[in-house]
């Protein structure tokens, strides 16, 4: 959903900008209109106050619902399985009502379904359906709330992958769907209508999560049963228990479970955790991956509440604080690192009643009924319009003229017709080339080059070919890979020594070769020999590769390996191959080229990571082999191949290859692409991924496709560019990327 457009007139100048991103320059003393502020001499649209409406707020694996204090309860997010309950499968950037349910009290989500509760104590469920957890008495998935039989009274419900258990004013807990791991409590099989817990009375808080439940009964004894193949019941084994298992802690108030891990908060704010700890999810240094016995949270505050994402936990102190440990890659923690850490650290949430997680995104409620949330975005989760991926092409604005493109791991640059080079997305490490290490959502210009006529890019560092035959690099230089000679890190462009007369550049992980005369040179990172210049040596300076015929046509480069197209269609292949990305039939590092079996007539190919396709010139076949865990070889498996495999595609002229897919440009102007799609990089909107091609509808006028980390970019034949995909670094160009700070969901309140 786009917002209105805002004029705005001021008296210094006049601005115009909109909330989705679309941003313009500061006033000379760097002013902006009211709710903007002044970044990187760009007016950015500030967080909107949060609607202060909402009574409970639960997060679900990628969606987010509320109840409003008028009674309707309302969603956000993902919705490929309904689970936002507003009659469709689309995915909504913003909060959209829930059917016509009305007198909704409370609300719970789970991976990919969700629940409210109404005033009477009826419960409603939406979304996934096939294990039965939506309690209807059929096992199918629905895009609009249905009543769960067989539950009244109810005045909470918890929900975990594929069951939900609510808990009932009796103190008693029924519970309905998958029941694989006994998470269901009741010894029995998978059902569609609740059945009651046995043994259970008196019940004061329940939770769930993947495939594990837990509560706490008026006696403050803490019970779990379910899945514990991690330890996540804390009974001291990993054994899954289809009964409640009595756990061992006094005076347990609350319970919260994540996936495969679960934690008890007692009354004396005392928080413990058990299960999986791979990121730190059990908020101590324990050492190991996993815990099949509790282990005491090292909170420095008394907690009264506490929650559970999928991989991170939080608690909230008797001062309305935020504590959070455990998965912090997207920023859900709200704590500015991004870095997982086992200790917890003191979010910038504040004032808060209620938290809530989800898969990768936390959300809090403020004591004035104000929500917020902090995490991944991708399918618009957060609510704030903003989502940080696009599953279907979205146009880089005002970027035009482009002659080169080219992705590397988080980042794209573009040279346009006028030699000069324009980049954006992830610049930890100076990739961007405009001396900063500051990402950007939108184009920039690289300082200090000005006469470019193609762009390479490898994951942290970039190079430009200029029109006179030499090259400039900049970015990550930490193995050489700039070939200035020196091991120093740059964030703008120096020139790579002793070359001239190149024509063509090609940029991997952490190495760079150039084509001179038929003859290639690498520099860079060589550990698996992917310099091919027979040693294991880096290089910082440009190094000859060994035995090559002469008459080089064309150079790819992966993460660890370089092929080449010799002069007469066949293709050589030197470094890393040890999930088969040489192409010659074994798993195993060359350090000088090897000839990749079967292949001839080829007159382009492309690399990353652990892959590479060719393109054949004489049919418009293309032929792929290496890593293949994801399909994006392209020929129905998800298999490494050590030799070429024919991708099921026709009349192709140009194919890039991305690290986790692979896409084709075909004769029409039209692209297809296959492989993972688990953030929308195949364009086709659909995040389910295939291993054969699919055609992008309605995307045509393509001259060349190229493939980043986990996203693509489509240069097209008007100069201007496209891109789709993983967009939290901003490689997306579209002015949006990863908010490290909570941003406040666009609820409207009555």
């Amino acid at each position: 959903m786009r917002h209105a457009v805002l004029v705005l007139a001021l008296t210094a100048c006049s601005l115009k900008v909109d909330y989705t991103g679309t941003l313009f320059a500061c006033d000379a003393d760097g002013a902006c209109p009211a709710r903007y502020s002044c970044i990187d001499q760009r007016c950015v649209p500030t967080e909107p106050t949060p609607a202060a409406c909402t009574t409970a707020v639960a997060t679900g694996g990628d969606h987010t619902c509320v109840a409003r204090k008028d009674g309707t309860a309302w969603c956000w997010g993902r919705n490929d399985l309904g689970q936002l309950g507003d009659g469709s499968t689309t995915d909504r950037v913003t909060p959209v009502r829930v059917g016509t349910l009305a007198g909704i009290t409370a609300v719970a989500t789970g991976n990919a379904h969700s629940c409210a509760i109404a005033a009477g104590g009826a419960v409603s469920c939406w979304g996934h359906g096939t294990s039965g957890q939506l309690g209807d008495g059929v096992m199918t998935d629905r895009q609009a709330p249905v009543d769960v039989k067989n539950v009244t009274g109810a005045v909470a419900v918890a929900l975990g992958d594929g069951h939900s258990c609510a808990r009932l004013d009796t103190g008693a807990v029924t519970c309905w769907g998958a029941n694989d791991a006994g998470q269901l409590g009741d010894g029995g099989g998978t059902r569609a209508t609740a059945q009651p817990v046995a043994g259970l009375t008196g019940v004061i808080a329940l939770a769930a999560g993947g495939d594990t439940t837990c509560a706490v009964d008026g006696s403050h004894v803490a019970w779990c049963w379910g899945g514990n193949d991690n330890g996540q019941l804390g009974d001291g084994t990993e054994t899954s228990r289809n009964a409640p298992t009595r756990m061992a802690i006094a005076d347990a108030v609350g319970v919260a479970v994540g996936r495969a891990f679960s934690c008890v908060l007692t009354g004396g704010g005392v928080v413990s955790c058990a299960g999986r700890n791979d990121q730190g999810q059990l908020g101590t240094t324990t050492g190991s991956p996993f815990s099949d016995s509790r282990v005491t949270v090292s909170l420095r505050d008394k907690a009264v509440a506490i929650a559970a994402g999928d991989r991170f936990a939080c608690a909230l102190d008797d001062r309305a604080r935020v504590w959070c440990w455990g998965e912090d890659g997207n920023f859900q923690l709200a704590d500015s690192l991004g870095d997982n850490h086992a200790i917890p650290t003191l979010s910038s949430y504040s004032d808060a009643v209620e938290l809530a997680g989800g898969g990768n995104h936390l959300c809090v409620r403020s004591k004035t009924g104000g929500v917020t949330c902090s995490g991944y975005d991708g399918r618009g989760q957060l609510g704030d319009g903003r989502r940080t991926t696009q599953g279907a092409p979205q146009a880089v604005p005002a970027l035009a003229g482009v002659a080169s493109l080219a992705t590397g791991g988080a980042h794209v640059c573009a040279a346009l017709g006028d030699n000069t080079v324009q980049c954006w997305g992830n610049n930890d490490s100076g990739q961007l080339g405009d001396g900063t290490p500051t990402q950007r959502a939108r184009p920039t210009r690289v300082d200090g080059v000005t006469d470019a006529r193609q762009v390479v890019a490898g994951s942290q560092h970039s190079c430009a070919l200029l029109t006179g035959g030499t090259a400039q690099c900049w970015g990550l230089n930490n193995t050489g890979q700039l070939g200035d000679g020196t091991t120093d890190t740059h964030g703008l462009a120096r020139a790579v020594i002793g070359l001239s007369g190149i024509a063509q550049l090609a940029a991997g992980g952490r190495h760079t070769c150039a084509l001179i005369g038929g003859t290639v040179k690498c520099w860079g990172e060589n550990g698996s020999g992917q310099l091919g210049d027979g040693s294991a040596n880096d290089s910082a300076t440009p190094v000859a590769v060994a035995m090559l015929t002469p008459g080089i046509k064309a150079i790819a480069i992966g993460a660890r390996h370089s092929c080449a197209v010799n002069g007469d269609g066949t293709v050589v292949c030197w470094g890393e191959g040890r999930s088969g990305q040489l192409g010659n039939g074994a798993s195993a590092i060359s350090h000088v080229p090897v000839p990749v079996t079967g292949l001839t007539g080829i007159d382009q190919i492309s690399a990353e990571d652990d892959s590479t396709c060719a393109h054949r010139a004489t049919d418009g076949s293309v032929s792929c082999w290496g890593g293949g865990g994801n399909g994006n070889l392209g020929d129905g498996a998800y298999s490494d191949r050590s030799a070429p495999v024919k991708v099921n595609l026709a009349g192709v002229t140009r194919v890039g290859v991305g690290a986790t897919h692979s896409c084709a440009r075909k004769s029409d102007g039209g692209v297809a692409c296959w492989g993972a799609s688990y953030v929308g990089q195949l364009g086709d909107g659909l995040y389910g991924g295939h291993p054969t091609p699919n055609v992008i509808a309605a995307f045509s006028g393509v001259r060349d496709v190229v493939g980043g980390d986990e996203f693509t970019c489509g240069l097209l034949d008007s100069g201007a560019v496209s891109c789709w995909g993983d967009g939290r670094r901003g490689q997306l160009g579209d002015g949006i990327m990863s908010r490290t700070t909570p941003v406040a969901p666009l609820l409207p309140c009555p």
